[in-house]
């Protein structure tokens, strides 16, 4: 759906028909009129206000001679042709309605801010004078509400005091205070505004601020805003320029405005405001936020708002907005018109817009919603000069309709590009003119994989890929295109040595030779810190040596090799067969992979020699010796074994000892060879035990347990328990004498 928004300014409400239309008294000498007859309410509503305004509260003191509504001024020369008369006498009387004062108003009551206003003016141009009293009092009071950010109205100021009375106590005064949100002033306000009033009737660009007097503009001081009267239709001696009185303002707020006119110590010589007729307004500046095409509109800043819609695609929007909520009673109606000049019409060329609308109260805008029929006319472009009227505010919107074009789009086939480049692929509508497209959006998708939704893509890869793209216009209408992301690129490819077998210790080179890819390429070693392609390895463990290659181009591939070590560890395994006889065997890690893959020689210490795995040999039990055996694979690793061959456990007990301390065979001592472990028990002739011992080299002395009992003479009964290193443990028994 297009959005079409546009904020308009406040209606004006209808003038007032001429007065003999409606049977009104009017007082005339000459083309001008002032009528006398109207409502307090319609002096306001119907003369008064203009565009952004809504009244309320309308309250009047004064006489109902002291105000009227004035036609045809421009007829007699006056600056204003027509608007709201507010005299301190007779307000006919200002146009030679009558003689003298005619009416005048001494008996009202007096205004302190008048006043106040009225002896502000002496020192601020030089003088003395002071004004006594403010008399024949003419006061105009409403609240309002205005739709935009500032108020204003055009007025003149003019008095038969002119010419003869300046500088003196006679200073007729007249002031507009206006009291409301965000204002703070000297001034008194009705209660509902703590803020107080200012005085917005001042001399143009006047610094500081100089109240709009007789003495303050006249033939003499500030003369270009001042007229010497020479029409006989009209009886002041002078007036004013047509000035204008302006006022920030906040829309959505509620302001009061106090119109207030007096003499200046005397009640005759009268003084009068003429406030121009509709010019009492709040204008809302046109604005807009385009969501069209921004080709539609090629200045959005100026007043103009330009928009697109296509035949046969979808419903469009006109918003109607407003910078406030609608706050009066009331809607805020509009017409919708076909301004002269168009080449479109708002009945045939569009659907479901209405000719007339309004923003209901409490909203700030209203959208409509319109579509554009399929005319089948190749008519190229139509133009709807559109306006918007309510009142006497017109906005213009232009709305430019197109046929509805082709939609065709194109991209490129196959798009070459080096895998270390990346290239741009775009989507070319065809189309004319350029902007005459609904808005265009597009999904791509590469490889199956979401790729952005703009018109170009930027895009690079190590292989070719497939590039999709989904186009839909803003009439719903879809197409699918596809080409080829082409990648010219020779396959990276690694050659590493063949799995290696080596021998602990041994060394051997890792040689890494690289073809196709893209060079230059990074070399990244799982077991080296550095990007050489050759590396002299002597393990100690068998390892895998693992390496990863990139190219220019992002691509990677993973190459490796095992390096085995052959590392053999041979144990010596002997069992005793007695008579110093040994049967040897060995166990080799690992064990054998396969028949003969082990070689052996053995040294038996004895300076007797084997070959097999598992020889037999007999020792002659005299001494100890050392066994080797030598380990070979077919590849030539090789490790030694070494064992300890030990004969036979013997031992010496005496059969008898004297342990009398006359240091002859005082102990009972034990020796012996080959015991590896060994332990004693003696016990007496009641089988208790006295001695217990595993340290061979421990003697007995006769003692009871290691206590200091000695044992009696007798005979005593031992156990012995001892192994050999090549032999289990063996028990031995016997008998010793303890004789003292």
């Amino acid at each position: 759906m297009t959005h079409f928004p546009i904020v308009l300014r406040r209606p004006a409400t209808f003038r007032l028909l001429l007065a003999w239309l409606f049977g009104l008294l009017t007082l005339s000498m000459s083309a001008q009129t002032v009528d006398q007859t109207l409502s307090i309410e319609d002096y306001v509503n119907e003369v008064l206000l203009g565009e952004g305004v809504t009244a309320t509260n309308i309250s009047f003191i004064g006489s109902t001679e002291q105000i009227g509504y004035l036609t045809g001024g421009t007829d007699v020369g006056f600056p204003i042709d027509g608007g709201l008369v507010l005299s301190s006498g007779n307000a006919a009387d200002a146009f030679c309605a009558g003689v003298g004062c005619g009416g005048c108003q001494g008996g009202n009551p007096t205004d302190a801010d008048l006043l106040e206003i009225a002896n502000s003016v002496p020192p601020l141009i030089g003088q003395a004078f002071t004004v006594s009293s403010v008399n024949d009092l003419c006061v105009l009071e409403f609240d309002f509400d205005p739709a935009g950010d500032y108020v204003s109205f055009n007025y003149v100021f003019g008095s038969s005091e002119y010419e003869a009375w300046e500088n003196s106590q006679y200073n007729d005064i007249f002031a507009f205070f206006l009291s409301g949100a965000g204002i703070n002033g000297p001034y008194n306000a009705p209660g509902a505004f703590p803020g107080q009033a200012v005085n917005i009737a001042s001399v143009p660009d006047s610094d500081p601020e100089l109240p709009i007097t007789i003495s303050s503009v006249n033939g003499a001081l500030n003369a270009e805003y001042y007229i010497l009267n020479e029409a006989p239709e009209i009886c002041m001696n002078g007036y004013t320029t047509v000035l204008t009185a302006v006022y920030p303002v906040i829309c959505g707020e509620t302001y009061h405005i106090k119109l207030a006119i007096g003499d200046g110590t005397d009640t005759i010589l009268d003084s009068v405001v003429i406030l121009e007729e509709g010019s009492f307004g709040s204008p809302i500046p046109t604005t807009y936020e385009s969501q069209a095409s921004p080709d539609c509109d090629p200045d959005p800043s100026d007043d103009e708002i330009i928009y697109c819609a296509w035949e046969d695609c979808g419903p469009s929007t006109i918003t109607i907005s407003r910078p406030c909520a609608v706050s009066s009673l009331f809607p805020f109606p509009f017409d919708l018109i076909a301004a002269p000049g168009s080449e479109a019409t708002l009945d045939e060329d569009l659907l479901g817009l209405p000719s007339s609308a309004a923003v209901p109260v409490g909203e700030y805008g209203i959208s409509l919603t319109f579509e554009v029929p399929q005319d089948n006319i190749d008519e190229g472009t139509e133009t709807l000069n559109l306006k918007v009227v309510s009142g006497t505010i017109e906005s213009e919107i232009t709305i430019i309709i197109y046929d509805t074009p082709p939609f065709e789009a194109t991209m490129p086939d196959v798009v070459t590009v080096p895998c270390d480049e990346t290239a741009e692929v775009c989507i070319d509508l065809i189309q004319d003119p350029a902007y005459a497209y609904p808005p265009v959006t597009y999904n791509w998708s590469i490889n199956g994989v979401d790729f952005g939704d703009e018109q170009c893509v930027t895009y690079g890869a190590l292989n070719s890929s497939l590039m999709e793209v989904y186009l839909e216009d803003g009439c719903e209408r879809e197409l699918y295109l596809q080409g080829l992301f082409e990648v010219p690129y020779d396959q990276l490819e690694l050659t590493m040595p063949n799995d290696t077998l080596l021998c602990n210790g041994a060394s051997t080179y890792m040689e890494l030779d690289i073809v196709g890819g893209q060079p230059p390429y990074q070399v990244q070693w799982d077991d080296f810190n550095d990007e050489e392609l050759v590396h002299l390895v002597d393990p100690e463990v068998s390892t895998e040596y693992e390496v990863v290659v990139v190219d220019n181009c992002d691509y990677s591939e993973f190459a490796s090799t095992q390096v085995d070590v052959q590392t053999v560890k041979a144990t010596i395994l002997r069992e005793s067969l007695g008579d110093d006889s040994y049967a040897f065997d060995v166990l080799v890690d690992p064990a054998e992979p396969y028949e003969g893959a082990y070689f052996y020689q053995w040294d038996f210490g004895d300076g007797q020699y084997a070959y097999e795995r598992a020889p037999i040999h007999v020792y002659d039990g005299l001494s100890t010796y050392q066994a080797q055996v030598d380990v070979t694979t077919d590849i030539g690793c090789t490790d030694v074994a070494i064992v300890d061959v030990y004969g036979d456990v013997l031992f010496y007990i005496p059969t008898a000892f004297t342990p009398d301390n006359d240091g002859l065979n005082d102990a009972l001592e034990i020796t012996g060879r080959q015991i590896r472990l060994f332990e004693i028990w003696i016990y007496n002739r009641w089988g208790e035990l006295v001695y217990n011992s595993t340290d061979l080299d421990e003697a007995w002395i006769g003692d009871v347990n290691g206590g200091t009992h000695f044992a009696p003479n007798g005979l005593y009964h031992w156990i012995i328990k001892a192994s050999g290193f090549d032999t289990d443990a063996q028990e031995f028994r016997g008998f010793v004498h303890l004789m003292r």
